[in-house]
């Protein structure tokens, strides 16, 4: 997991730690990086991503769908191995080296890469995103409604919340692949 409970439990101010409690918090944990990761179309934890297949578009750039990418492992054209040193690494892009090209076609490329964050490399925008979703549907529990409260030196206010998370996710926008 990317977020940890104890984690939660300080953003949230929630320091319930029964077993029960740690094992919903655990499971709003694991939703909140599931519709963040849904949202920035990849997992951004740091992974192997085996025998993925595109398509070559006839340029010297391959646009992978996830980021960052780290390292390529191996890469296959039109069934030939290549030297994966004939190619440099961008965010989410491959690009050769040499002026060689990604012959057209469909489903002609299979690399193997890894990329993502480390743990303790993880950008603190999609931590907060998934302690904001997490704390939300915490709030929401037995039947609320997100609410929640201030008071201020003149008076009082409550705030409700929905399970709208997009507020939450429009700051990863950055973060996203988007021309895959």
């Amino acid at each position: 997991m990317i977020v940890d409970v104890q984690s939660l439990n300080a953003y949230s101010g929630n320091w319930e730690d029964n077993d029960e409690a740690v094992a919903m918090k655990e499971l709003f944990l694991g939703s909140a990086e599931e519709i963040v990761s849904d949202y920035l179309r990849y997992s951004p934890v740091l992974g192997l991503h085996a025998d993925i297949v595109l398509s070559g578009n006839g340029t010297g750039r391959l646009q992978l769908p996830s980021r960052p990418v780290r390292s390529l492992e191996r890469m296959e054209i039109d069934g030939c191995t290549m030297d994966v040193a004939l190619f440099r690494l961008d965010d989410d892009r491959i690009t050769a080296i040499r002026r060689m090209v990604f012959p057209r076609g469909d489903g002609n490329i299979v690399v193997s890469y890894t990329s993502g964050w480390k743990a303790e490399e993880m950008p603190n925008a999609i931590r907060v995103a998934i302690l904001r979703i997490a704390t939300l549907m915490l709030s929401e529990t037995d039947g609320n409604i997100g609410l929640t409260g201030k008071s201020f030196a003149d008076n009082s206010r409550t705030f409700v919340n929905y399970s709208n998370y997009r507020k939450y996710l429009e700051p990863l926008a950055g973060f996203r692949v988007t021309g895959f």
